[in-house]
């Protein structure tokens, strides 16, 4: 049996740990502690290395977010856990994003993707994101309505 599958909190403290960086990204805020110190942010648009390269990534995304006056709402879901020694774990999982504008003329995207992962455990117990890796499955333009 997979030993990720074996300890129930190693499940809870990964689910845990993507949903504080999708809360923490939805309101602008630092994601530093929550990254390794030489983690990797990759997209096919973006890409980021380091824990201050990848916050500032994301801290310079949620200001466009704010400028445009633009509201996003992270959902990660149907998380696979497999061990990969050494208290790392590779974690795949999809996210759904949700991002509204609030301006005059309503409008916004609804992205998935496809997350592909590495995070690692300290010897606390603590688990950081080693690497992000996302592919975009699905972007849909959406019209709020009147």
């Amino acid at each position: 049996m997979n030993p990720a599958l074996q300890d129930p909190a190693i499940r809870v403290r990964i689910t845990e740990l993507i949903d504080d960086f999708f809360s923490r990204v939805d309101r602008g805020e630092s994601v530093a502690d929550l990254l390794e110190e030489q983690a990797v942010f990759k997209t096919p648009q973006r890409y980021a290395e380091g824990r201050q390269g990848v916050t500032e990534l994301l801290l310079s995304l949620a200001e466009m977010r704010r400028e445009k006056k633009r509201e996003a709402r992270h959902f990660g879901g149907n998380v696979s856990i497999d061990s990969l020694g050494n208290n790392q774990y590779r974690v795949r999982s999809l996210a759904i994003v949700i991002a509204l504008d609030k301006g005059d003329t309503p409008k916004g995207v609804l992205n998935m993707g496809d997350h592909d992962d590495v995070v690692s455990f300290d010897e606390q117990g603590r688990c950081r994101f080693v690497r992000r890796t996302m592919m975009p499955v699905m972007q849909l333009e959406l019209n709020a309505a009147a």
